[in-house]
């Protein structure tokens, strides 16, 4: 735990740092810094753990579902911020937006359905 806990602070101290210089430079790999770093943060958030490992593995599906949402986000921001590098036509870029708009919609319907739980998560007996 201590491990992850020291990971989850890292990011915390890169995280804004890359923001502040991505918005102070307009460097689009400031972002992209700062968005892994964001993914690592969620990741690496710390549990307690309890005994049957119910806990643990709702953690990891929400992280993974989050991690998965913010990585299609993050390409969806891409495609828009960086089209002459993708030599993409409009119609293939407002495609390809849609597409990775969709699949970062589609986790987040599993972390509700996790947190809120609609996907039971017990011990087995």
């Amino acid at each position: 735990m201590i491990f992850l806990l020291g990971y989850f602070l890292y990011a915390l101290i890169v995280i804004p740092n890359e923001f502040i210089t991505y918005n102070a430079t307009g460097e689009v790999a400031h972002l992209a810094y700062t968005f892994l770093w964001g993914v690592q943060a969620v990741l690496a958030f710390p549990n307690r753990l309890n005994y049957d490992g119910t806990k643990v593995f709702k953690s990891f599906g929400v992280k993974f579902f989050l991690s998965l949402s913010a990585i299609n986000l993050f390409g969806v921001f891409l495609i828009q911020a960086m089209p002459a590098s993708l030599e993409l036509t409009e119609t293939t870029k407002s495609i390809a937006a849609a597409y990775h708009g969709i699949l970062a919609v589609l986790p987040l319907v599993g972390v509700f359905l996790m947190t809120t739980d609609r996907i039971p998560v017990k011990a087995n007996d």
